[in-house]
């Protein structure tokens, strides 16, 4: 998303190799992995990213841009399932 100061796809998929690194997986074992980002644009609005790493390959499963924020206790970075 160039041009926003918020997170997004590239992002997230930055922060889940990161963290499948420090779990001390190789790229060969990342298929299946699922992460999610969710954070605050400004005071009224949201962001939700959700990315799968499929067949050695990331993809962005979900983008939603809400129109309501959430609360700081939902926001950041996660891992799914």
């Amino acid at each position: 998303m160039a041009g926003c100061d918020h997170v997004g796809p590239n992002e997230v998929v930055e922060y889940a190799e990161d963290e499948l690194r420090a779990r001390g997986l190789p790229p060969d074992q990342w298929d299946g992995a699922r992460f999610a980002f969710s954070g605050n644009i400004g005071e009224n609005a949201s962001v939700h990213i959700e990315v799968t790493r499929e067949n050695g390959d990331w993809r962005c499963t979900r983008l939603e841009r809400r129109k309501a924020a959430i609360p700081e206790s939902e926001s950041g970075f996660r891992a799914l399932g």
